[in-house]
């Protein structure tokens, strides 16, 4: 297999669009060198020859009767779910809140457990580019996330070690790569985020507070933070997943919106999964929710409850990072257990193209540069949306 590039990578929510790569020899090699990148390629590019276009139950079917079966699924359904997007690109998005309206379902883009009413759609967040960080903040503070890991040129991207005077503060009392590379270091158990977030909001508005063994090292970065004109706070499941994750999402925005009355403070969320801001994207613009929406009364409302819906009948994965348990699953990777309808679909950035928006909301074309027969997933919901209007 030949060398192809520069293109663009959705092994992480990054979309470096300057990767070259290699899949000689049976492995796959990126230029930067980028393990994350080059496992997302692996899956993709490695794949068993032979895989059929679709199955049901397991079986070898064409694509027109997965089809006509899963929209007998969708028909009957009293409560359908349209979940996933951990791979999906705005047109794919697109295609899924047509069907979802069409059919009353449920549509999430959250897959772990459901933390409550999202804080971004109720208060709104101060954000900006990687651009706008790299060029302006002179303290980045990364609260609980290991981005070496999970989005490993980030640090580059946003200027740390690149010769200008910049500060790395890692919150977190796990040893990580990132909190190795941190000039200030913080830490105390996840339990306390929401009393240190709200005790530094307190601090900021020169409030007395006790917060025992945390008020010394929080005033210490209060008094970092107030000395720079602009800060930025780097976050993602480790602050808002489980109980209780969305306030700590609101006492974070609350603390920036506070922080903004004297500088300029920004946010920037780490998606768990690359398709996860595009399909975001989508839905905030055509519902006006982002996140988890509800369409069964008409319009769209967005979904503030606590536990997943117990009445969900029938659910259609959307290009996850493997099928997982579904009855209607569409993506580029082999069905999982579970499945009753499964439907292969090509692999933006390997064998079809489409759009995808960076983490930080910046849109970037995913290439095609080994053409396949297989559709993208929103030819296919395209496709099967005509068959539940049928």
């Amino acid at each position: 297999m030949p060398e192809f590039g520069p293109i663009t990578c959705a092994g992480c929510g990054l979309l470096c669009d300057d990767v070259l790569v290699d899949a000689a020899d049976d492995a796959v090699r990126l230029t930067p060198d980028c393990d994350l990148g080059a496992q997302w390629f692996s899956e993709r590019l490695l794949r068993p020859a032979g895989a059929p276009s679709a199955t049901i139950d397991g079986k070898p079917v064409d694509v027109g009767s997965a089809l006509t079966r899963a929209a007998e699924l969708l028909r009957g359904a009293r409560r359908p779910l349209l979940h996933g997007f951990e791979h999906a690109t705005v047109e794919d998005a697109r295609a899924a809140v047509a069907l979802a309206d069409r059919l009353g379902a449920v549509i999430a883009t959250d897959d772990g457990e459901w933390a409550g009413a999202p804080a971004v759609p109720l208060r709104g967040a101060s954000t900006a580019t990687l651009g706008e960080i790299r060029d302006r903040a002179r303290v980045v503070v990364i609260w609980r996330e290991d981005p070496e890991s999970t989005h490993p040129r980030l640090l580059e991207r946003l200027g740390i070690g690149g010769g200008v005077e910049r500060t790395l503060v890692v919150v977190d009392d796990s040893d990580t790569a990132t909190a190795g590379r941190a000039e200030v270091r913080l830490g105390w158990p996840p339990g306390r985020d929401l009393e240190a977030l709200t005790t530094l909001h307190a601090l900021q508005r020169g409030l007395t507070v006790r917060a025992g063994e945390l008020e010394l090292p929080l005033s210490g970065l209060l008094k970092r933070l107030r000395a720079v004109p602009h800060v930025a706070f780097v976050y993602g499941a480790g602050l808002t997943a489980g109980a209780g994750g969305q306030r700590r999402a609101l006492a974070l925005h609350e603390l920036v919106r506070a922080l903004c009355h004297e500088r300029h403070a920004v946010t920037l969320e780490l998606p768990g999964a690359p398709g996860t801001r595009s399909a975001d994207d989508v839905l905030a613009w055509q519902s006006g929710y982002g996140g988890n929406v509800d369409f069964a009364s008409g319009h769209p409302e967005l979904v503030t409850a606590t536990q997943p819906l117990d009445d969900v009948d029938v659910t259609l994965l959307v290009e996850p990072g493997s099928a997982g348990a579904a009855e209607i699953a569409l993506g580029s990777l082999a069905a999982g257990p579970g499945v009753e309808v499964w439907i292969r679909t090509a692999a933006a950035g390997v064998d079809g193209g489409g759009t995808a928006h960076r983490l930080d909301g910046v849109p970037l074309a995913l290439q095609a540069p080994l053409p396949g027969e297989a559709p993208s997933a929103a030819a296919v919901l395209t496709r099967l949306l005509a068959e539940v209007e049928r």
